[in-house]
Parts: structure tokens; sequence; C-alpha cells
């Protein structure tokens, strides 16, 4: 399975569902296995950042294939020459909660990232929205 344009107007329809229900004004990135970008979407009101750190917190977590949260795990990325470092890697790289990978059983089909709320907010929008899938 992958993640079509189709599959991610759902994915983003019920990240704005869940948005508007907890009040939040957000950004939503839906990306592929790779990490590519499938489809974008900025809410009304949502401040401009929010696009792309939405993006960076999918990418992230489609290229580790864990939460963005979990990053850190993997380096201390403040040291020198220990861990990751976004110049190890591209400017897409990010540690901030927000972004989960899309499972299809065991694998991962995608990732959903979402910024603009606290990092509990997105994270929830992100958490029920992959659970809404019923892919597991």
């Amino acid at each position: 399975m992958i993640i079509t344009l189709k599959m991610a107007r759902q994915i983003i329809d019920a990240a704005v569902k869940h948005a508007k229900k907890i009040g939040n004004r957000c950004s939503i990135a839906v990306v592929d296995e790779h990490g590519w970008l499938v489809a974008l979407y900025k809410m009304d009101d949502a401040l401009l950042p929010t696009v792309d750190i939405a993006w960076d917190k999918a990418w992230t977590a489609a290229a580790f294939k864990t939460a963005s949260s979990d990053i850190s795990k993997f380096g201390d990325a403040s040291k020198p020459n220990f861990g990751l470092k976004a110049t190890n890697w591209n400017d897409r790289l990010t540690t901030i909660a927000g972004g989960l990978p899309i499972k299809n059983g065991k694998a991962i089909i995608g990732a959903i990232g979402v910024s603009g709320g606290t990092p509990e907010e997105d994270v929830a929008i992100c958490q029920a929205v992959v659970a809404a899938l019923k892919l597991d």
C-alpha cells in the first residue's frame, strides 16, 4: 500500500476535523514512506511558519520511522561531532513533537506532521488521525 493523493486528502480532512474540535489552527503535511511530500494544507489563520514545520515533522517521522520527538535517541545534536545534526542530513530534520509514521501492519507507508498548537496538541491530532485510519 502507498499513500495516494486521495488517501492524503482523507488524512488531512480527519486532521482538520480534530484540530477544529480542540480549537487548533494548524498546518498538516502528509509524506510517503521516503519523506516525499504528498499533500500539505494550511488552515485559515494558522501561522505561516507552521507550514514548513509540519513538513519537517512528517519528513523526520518517515525518514527515521519513528515519532519526530524520538529522534534525540539517535544522538545529542548539541554536542560537537556526536549524534545528529541538520548539517549531516538536511534542513528538514527536527526533534519537535508532532510527526508520526503511518503504518500498514509493520510497514511504514508514510507519515503525518502537524504544527500549530502545543506539542501535545499536535501529537494528539496525529494520533487521532493514525488511529482513525485503522490500517494496523
